[in-house]
């Protein structure tokens, strides 16, 4: 009976090498992660070639799973230590590099 479960293996700078991915599809993984919030679109698309021609080797269906990166929002600078007060409506306004007490700048116009 075929397994169910699958194993995801996150493919980055420590396991992109065919012989490192080699080994990690010999011990199990069935899905090789892509995750595209660190780094270049190059270095992801090199991934993903390395990925098909090691599981070609190896004569094994490999799954590719593409996390794309969210939106990151940050805040504003604080002049000093603020305490927000539980329950309390604070605004979030975009392009201001600013926040405390009152207001909360963030980096993210939408």
């Amino acid at each position: 009976m075929a397994r169910r479960t699958k194993i995801v293996a996150t493919i980055g700078p420590a396991s992109d090498s065919p012989d490192v991915l080699r080994r990690v599809l010999e011990a199990g993984a069935d899905v090789a992660r892509i995750g595209l919030a660190h780094g270049t679109l190059d270095e992801a698309l090199v991934r993903y070639r390395t990925v098909r021609a090691v599981a070609a080797e190896i004569d094994r269906p490999v799954g590719i799973l593409v996390d794309l990166p969210g939106p990151k929002v940050r805040l504003g600078a604080f002049d000093e230590p603020t305490r927000l007060e539980t329950g309390g409506l604070v605004p979030l306004v975009p392009e201001l590099a600013h926040s405390d007490a009152a207001v909360l700048g963030v980096d993210y116009g939408d």
